[in-house]
């Protein structure tokens, strides 16, 4: 595939904005990229809902019951999202 200046210009654009994911155990951001290329083996999740990354295993560390008000919240969200991981990035980015 040729890459036109257009192309060129419209992927720059777009490798600039890293759409993330928190995963809703010890709060990591992490890649739309990397969770559905690079590593889908090392994350156990539902959807937009991510409950263990390769960072916690899924144990949860000790945080501060405002970070764990936080996750919770945003594990809500996640369910309300179903699979649109690109619309819940979203969401998270107008949230924080």
């Amino acid at each position: 595939m040729r890459l036109t200046p257009a192309r060129a210009a419209s992927r720059a654009t777009f490798n600039d904005k890293t759409m993330d994911i928190i995963c809703t155990c010890c709060g990591e951001p992490w890649s739309i990229h990397h969770i559905l290329h690079d590593a889908p083996e090392e994350f156990i999740r539902d959807g937009a809902l991510i409950t263990a990354c390769e960072c916690c295993k899924g144990v949860r560390p000790k945080l501060s019951e405002d970070a764990r008000e936080y996750l919770d919240s945003v594990a809500e969200a996640a369910s309300m999202f179903g699979d649109d991981l690109d619309g819940f990035a979203c969401f998270l980015e107008d949230f924080s």
